[in-house]
């Protein structure tokens, strides 16, 4: 167990849930929609590429974690390889809103 499941408090979604699974985007939405936000509103921070589409699909900013973090030719994903850097991230893309 990774300890963070109290932060999430009742915002856990899981594809099993609804029956869909990813690269559909069903997963974020009902998230966003569960919570009262819009799609254009969320960030999604994925480690899969399969998740980075389904971000993208949804209409999310996507948000790529990855050991070596290279989004290749796709100039809307923002790859990082290390979680340090994911506040100024979220900051900087907060900001351009």
């Amino acid at each position: 167990m990774s300890g963070l499941a109290r932060y999430f408090k009742s915002g856990l979604y899981s594809s099993y849930a609804i029956g869909s699974w990813k690269p559909e985007p069903d997963l974020f939405l009902y998230a966003a929609r569960s919570m009262r936000f819009t799609p254009g509103n969320c960030i999604v921070v994925e480690n899969s590429s399969v998740g980075i589409q389904a971000a993208k699909a949804a209409g999310m900013t996507a948000l790529q974690f990855a050991a070596h973090a290279d989004a290749g030719d796709d100039k809307k994903v923002v790859a990082f390889s290390e979680m340090s850097l994911l506040p100024e991230l979220i900051n900087s893309i907060e900001a351009s809103r």
